[in-house]
């Protein structure tokens, strides 16, 4: 037996969908048991090849395999076997002699991330029979990104245990909520003291017509609560005049999460200086775009963002944010998508940050979109802002603007 090219398909099937970097191959491997990872399934095709077909497009073909390899993937596709188990189902009479070979068959497999170590079906006491049905799906994509047996349940017992403030409850705040709620995020605190319009309803799609009037934040605290009970709400109706109002609101959040647009920079600066000051990461969707992530101790903030724009426009930044913070009313054009765009992209760079599964890409960058544009824009902060240090300082008074 030798071992067997696993060559990418015909770049026809359009890009991959997932990083295609080579997969570290565990240690230990003799007792480990192994199965097919849950985003490729194989298929045995007319011409005698092994079609991996990937849900990503990143799909895998072994042209012309050896009988022995075919029978041995069969083996795992069925009963998720050791490689022990493997070398006595191919060679009855003398299995250690064949493992080596095996090991060396299989591993191109393992490199690829087609063969991964089987996932550990002991679940944590707190994950009941209720929770596991509802969430059985994401549990799934969170083994695609992790590298042990049990790293999905910490990423998911993660997600139990956090604290999320949406404040903006508009088209993307309550999509995201919405959003977080389907997550499993174990407590979420709505912001927003407006009320539902109808002139709005084209963005804000979880509203309905016959709330013309009502509270947003009442409006969707109804609605979550019917969608999951497996989420802890606190509403308030309300909007926030200063820092200290969004340290009240944010009391006891581990990620906020910012929506609202009014008063426009100044609510943004408030924030920017409470999330400082609690030391907690946010995150913020500004003007076609989403990010910098906020982290305390790593660069990239609103005051970073600041920076930047007075660099541009010198003096006249400030004065354009007075003039916009004066002004009361205001119609953007909008479409459907850019609240549906916001809140995806949102909703995945804080699940990402809370379960510290994978990097956001956020987390050193901006994430721009505009039809059929979406690019991420490197963003290492500002060498004037300090909030790397953890001790950073506004770039104007938030509380005096």
């Amino acid at each position: 037996m030798t071992a067997t090219p696993v060559a990418p398909a015909s770049p026809r099937f359009g890009p991959a969908g997932r990083n295609t970097a080579p997969h570290a191959v565990p240690e230990g491997q003799d007792g480990m048991h192994w199965q097919f990872s849950n985003q490729l399934e194989m298929l045995e095709l007319g011409d005698g090849s092994l079609f991996f077909d990937s849900i990503y497009a990143d799909h895998r073909v072994v042209a012309r395999p050896p009988e022995i390899l075919r029978r041995i993937l069969r083996m795992i596709e069925n009963d998720k076997p050791t490689l022990c188990q493997i070398a006595s189902g191919v060679a009855e009479d003398a299995p250690d002699t064949v493992l080596a070979r095996i090991e060396r068959l299989l591993k191109p497999f393992m490199r690829a991330g087609i063969l991964v170590p089987l996932r550990d079906g002991t679940r944590p006491a707190w994950a009941d029979d209720a929770l596991v049905e509802r969430f059985s799906t994401q549990l799934d994509w969170l083994v695609t990104l992790a590298t042990g047996p049990q790293d999905h349940w910490d990423f998911f017992g993660r997600l139990r245990q956090a604290h999320v403030a949406v404040i903006g409850l508009g088209g993307a705040g309550s999509l995201l909520a919405q959003s977080l709620t389907a997550a499993g995020i174990g407590r979420l605190t709505i912001i927003d003291g407006d009320t539902v319009e109808p002139s709005n309803l084209l963005r804000q799609i979880l509203y309905n017509p016959d709330q013309s009037g009502r509270s947003k934040a009442g409006c969707l605290a109804e609605q979550l609560e019917r969608f999951s009970t497996h989420t802890d709400y606190r509403v308030l109706d309300r909007y926030v005049h200063n820092k200290q109002d969004v340290l009240d609101c944010i009391d006891g959040a581990d990620f906020v999460a910012v929506c609202a647009d009014a008063p426009r920079f100044v609510l943004n600066r408030w924030i920017d200086a409470a999330c400082k000051e609690n030391r907690t990461p946010y995150l913020s969707a500004f003007a076609g775009s989403v990010g910098p992530l906020y982290r305390p101790g790593a660069p990239g903030c609103f005051s970073c963002f600041e920076h930047r724009l007075r660099e541009d426009l010198g003096e006249r930044h400030d004065l354009l944010v007075d003039a916009l913070a004066a002004k009361r009313s205001w119609r953007y054009p909008a479409f459907v998508s850019g609240p549906l765009t916001v809140a995806h992209l949102m909703a995945t760079e804080i699940v990402l940050h809370l379960t510290g599964a994978a990097p956001p890409s956020t987390a050193d960058g901006i994430v721009r979109f505009q039809h059929p544009h979406t690019v991420l824009e490197p963003f290492l902060g500002h060498p004037s802002c300090d909030c790397a240090s953890g001790q950073s300082q506004p770039s104007v008074d938030p509380v005096a603007t």
